[in-house]
């Protein structure tokens, strides 16, 4: 697209080299598949272990994968590996249960990508590869643990509203930031040395030191595999440049083999080692735990930037080449099918501002590929310099949904509180070095213990309830306590105290779900790899699912519909309580009917003030919504030892969610799109951007312990001169001062998009900004589509 080339050269720095113009183009070019690799492997070992400690087989699942798993090196690659046997395919697992065999049977390829259900197609694996799915490895499953625990399926009985179905086959969730900087500093075998000493320490006299012998001896196993990898791909590079012709190729062929020899199980002494082996322990992760949504590299920045400093110090590297180091790690995330989180800025441990040289890099870097990952997290503060926000602002401009703006100084706050909920606090030092994961939630990199499956908030659904005295029109049965006849509310009071009442009983739902969701998952899988890249775990002998991490505190309770039920109450306040327009039995009425002959109360609903705007009557009912379920998800005890930290994104939630929410009195029909994540309702903010971030600041974002997301979009026509690029910087200024912790914004007008609608074949690169995550736009369902065009469209 040359308008969108034309926008790339005004802001560049630097030009993408030949080599990463090529790297970029292949990947554009590639479709999602599936390989059932991992899964042989798996299955194979499983059944030689039986009858050992589950962590063992585990550990055994994980080395046998590590050191068997076909790998490659692709043309042009500085950087290698990849969780597959190609790039942008995924490892499914035949343990993922009824949904797995419902998808077989259709033909379809879906729930098992991970890159979620928008990249829903038919299937790519082989004809010889269902069956031996369904003949070979499938069967194995039946009957043991994972696979029968699940219910979620195509072909599952289930009550949509009914929490207790929601296992997620006994899956990990993700969303966590390991301890990867301590990879680069003492390499795979020197965490093995740390597991062999605590081994050596335990007082076997005493049971509850010999239950942990099984995990210890399970990391030792697996560091040693994970310190293999480097040589297996240093094999491969000398391998394929002895055939290589291109001098100029096998030159570098034999560098990737020389640094691969020794990274990951050694410590990185050079930049390129050091993107290496960052590499492979994010990738590692995935091979340990292939069905799981997101993993973080963290700030890499400031993890690589002593190697940055040091090579340049010393004559080692110019700047160009590490740029083109830096292009091609960024191409190298996009090949997996997870979401990754990356992010720049942000502060240093004493609290001044730590943007260096690798800032801009990267933001320079996301620039050169334009891709779906990383989700890049710009942080900011009130020091962040000019020149970062104006860089951050240009990339904004080109329409990728790069980067997401995170408040550096609410993300401390945020930190800081979770230490308030119980469990060692959170110290200063930890607090600063937090950095946003999997979407958009706060961790603390190499000491969380992660996200843990806790049910998402469905607010829209409580205020439907509050309306129906705990009726479904969706479901026509009742699914949430008797509340009270809506109809005989006298004000404004009861009907708050009636939605206070639903989202307890939400709460209790979720906390019992995600309970029984985490038992299944420390029963039956245990992570050994993972667990040795989180700080305390190997000190305590115990996996990460046992408790072992330093802190567990989780984010989960993700709220959905938020801003559609603070808009309700709003609108019941003014229409029925204060103007007295019309009665609740009137509104009773005509939400039964989805306002069927009652086009008129529904204008007048539509007409109510709205979130989003800046004005107080509306803000203070979302507000009041907000906190009204952080008090209550801050109850929530998680199987870990710690506490919920309620917030995160609900991803497509708002469309999926309201598919089964009935009408609300906010004047939104029946089984439309919900508020994307706390974002105003489509179309409801007319007073402009500044308007919007004024309204989210009277949210307490501190007390949203883990995030939450705002969407907006902006005229791509503010960039056409340079001035647009201020005009966001002040705006995203405005952000900080706000205390809000999160915005993302889509520079991308609706012509685009319609246009993309029509013709996918001439946009097939066209990122945007969906939920917490990127993605390319003719990829995605139409629904999803039409929910992206229906955001309003602001000026600056």
């Amino acid at each position: 697209m040359v308008e969108v080339l034309n926008k790339v050269d005004r802001v560049l720095t630097v030009k993408p080299t030949p080599r990463v113009e090529k790297l970029r183009e292949a990947f554009v070019r590639l479709k999602i598949a599936a390989s059932i690799n991992r899964a042989r492997i798996e299955t194979r070992v499983m059944k030689e272990t039986e009858g050992e400690p589950m962590v063992t087989r585990r550990a055994k699942v994980f080395a046998a994968v590590a050191r068997e798993m076909p790998i490659d090196i692709w043309p042009d690659e500085l950087l290698v590996g990849s969780t597959s046997v190609r790039a942008w395919c995924h490892e499914i697992s035949p343990a993922d249960g009824p949904a797995l065999e419902a998808e077989l049977e259709e033909g379809v390829q879906s729930h098992y990508t991970g890159a979620g259900a928008e990249y829903a197609g038919p299937t790519t694996l082989s004809d010889e590869d269902k069956r031996e799915l369904r003949e070979e490895l499938i069967p194995y499953w039946k009957g043991r643990g994972k696979y029968e625990k699940t219910r979620w399926g195509r072909n599952a009985q289930k009550t949509p509203h009914d929490m207790s179905w929601l296992h997620f086959s006994g899956m990990h969730y993700g969303h966590n930031c390991h301890a990867f900087e301590k990879v680069l500093k003492k390499g795979f075998l020197g965490i093995k040395e740390e597991a062999e000493e605590r081994l050596a320490r335990l007082d076997l006299a005493e049971p509850e030191e010999l239950r942990k012998v099984p995990f210890l001896r399970g990391v030792i196993m697996a560091m040693e595999a994970a310190a293999e990898v480097g040589k297996r791909f240093a094999a491969r590079a000398r391998e394929l440049a002895e055939k290589e012709e291109d001098a100029k190729r096998q030159m570098e062929l034999l560098k990737i083999a020389k640094v691969c020899d020794w990274v990951p199980a050694n410590p990185a002494r050079t930049l390129h080692e050091a993107l290496q082996s960052y590499y492979f322990a994010w990738m590692l992760v995935l091979w340990e735990t292939p069905y799981a949504w997101s993993f973080t590299p963290g700030r890499a920045d400031q993890y690589l930037y002593p190697y940055y400093e040091k090579d340049m110090r010393e004559g080692k590297l110019t700047k160009e080449a590490a740029q083109e180091l830096i292009d091609c790690y960024i191409i190298k995330l996009n090949q997996i099918t997870q979401y990754s989180y990356l992010g720049v800025g942000g502060v240093k441990a004493n609290g001044s501002d730590a943007t260096n040289e690798l800032s801009y890099m990267f933001i320079e870097a996301m620039m050169h590929t334009r891709l779906i990952e990383p989700i890049l997290g710009v942080l900011i503060h009130g020091k962040t310099p000019d020149d970062l926000l104006i860089k951050a602002a240009q990339l904004c401009s080109l329409g990728t949904g790069h980067p997401q703006f995170i408040n550096s100084d609410v993300l401390v706050y945020q930190a800081l509180g979770r230490g308030s909920l119980g469990g060692p606090p959170i110290t200063l030092e930890d607090a600063r070095s937090a950095t946003p994961m999997g979407c958009i939630e706060p961790g603390i990199p190499g000491k969380d213990s992660g996200y843990l499956n806790i049910f998402g908030a469905r607010l829209a659904t409580a205020m439907e309830l509050v309306m129906t005295n705990g009726w479904s029109q969706y479901d026509h049965m009742q699914i949430g306590p008797e509340t009270g006849d809506p109809r005989q509310f006298k004000s404004l009071e009861e009907v708050r105290e009636a939605f206070h009442k639903q989202v307890a009983w939400m709460r209790r739902n979720s906390q019992i779900t995600g309970n029984i969701t985490e038992q299944t998952i420390a029963e039956l899988s245990p992570t050994v790899y993972e667990s040795a890249l989180i700080e305390d775990c190997i000190e305590r002998g115990i996996c990460r699912e046992e408790g072992g991490a330093h802190y567990n505190f989780n984010t989960g309770s993700v709220p959905t519909g938020s801003t559609d039920a603070g808009d309700s109450l709003t609108a019941i306040k003014k229409l029925v309580f204060d103007d007295k327009k019309i009665t609740m039995d009137q509104l009773c009425d005509a939400l039964d009917k989805n306002f069927e002959g009652y086009d008129e109360l529904r204008q007048m609903l539509l007409r109510a003030p709205k979130f989003g705007n800046d004005d107080d009557y509306a803000d203070e009912q979302v507000t009041w919504v907000m906190h009204e379920w952080v008090s209550e998800a801050k109850k929530i005890k998680n199987a870990r030892g710690g506490y919920c930290c309620p917030g995160g994104s609900p991803l497509t939630g708002y469309l999926s969610q309201g598919m089964v929410v009935g009408a609300l009195p906010s004047g939104r029909l029946a089984e439309k799109p919900l508020s994307d994540a706390a974002s105003p309702s489509a179309g409801s903010d007319l007073n402009g951007p500044t308007a919007v971030l004024k309204s989210m600041g009277k949210i307490d974002n501190v007390e949203i312990l883990g995030g939450v997301v705002l969407n907006m979009r902006i005229d791509p026509g503010v960039f056409k001169d340079k001035d647009g690029f201020k005009r966001l910087a002040d705006l995203i200024r405005t952000f900080v001062d706000q205390k809000i912790y999160h915005v993302q914004i889509n520079v991308v007008s609706s012509d685009t998009l319609r246009a993309a609608q029509k013709e996918p074949d001439n946009y097939r690169d066209l990122v945007v900004k969906v939920a917490g995550y990127n993605a390319f736009f003719v990829q995605l369902s139409k629904p999803l589509q039409d929910g992206i065009i229906a955001r309003t469209e602001h000026g600056l």
